[in-house]
């Protein structure tokens, strides 16, 4: 039997999504609210763990379709296509954010008047080169 605790308003204010997309999601099924007898949607911890599936994929940039797909499609061998398709596009998405990284934690402790007058900002976006030398 699946707790079925909390209304819209408090769903929404638990998760942070607005109650008007909560709505929007299960009129579509992309997050199906549990009916009370009265027909009123009512949410558990099985939506929370939706839920945040839901913005798993929406991270990764994810359209509601493809949100779908992921979590509902019936048949194993559509997710992994779409999941041999995804992969590289998300591996890219994930060198540049670790260049990112790196070039905010070398920005938190330099002490240049610029990023153009500091080597080690540039070897921290580009990698080492012969030719910029270290500085």
């Amino acid at each position: 039997v699946v707790s079925l605790r909390w209304t819209v308003a408090d769903f929404a204010a638990r998760s942070g999504v607005p109650a008007s997309t909560l709505r929007y999601w299960d009129d579509i099924g992309l997050l199906p609210a549990g009916r009370l007898d009265n027909g009123h949607r009512r949410y558990g911890p099985d939506h929370q763990a939706r839920l945040e599936m839901v913005r798993m994929c929406q991270a990764l940039g994810c359209s509601t379709e493809e949100v779908q797909l992921i979590l509902d499609a019936p048949n194993p061998a559509v997710r992994a296509a779409y999941a041999e398709r995804t992969l590289p596009v998300v591996r890219e998405r994930l060198e540049v954010l670790l260049v990112a990284v790196r070039v905010l934690e070398h920005v938190a402790v330099c002490q240049h008047p610029d990023a153009a007058s500091c080597g080690a900002w540039m070897q921290s976006v580009m990698g080492p080169s012969p030719s910029r030398g270290n500085s």
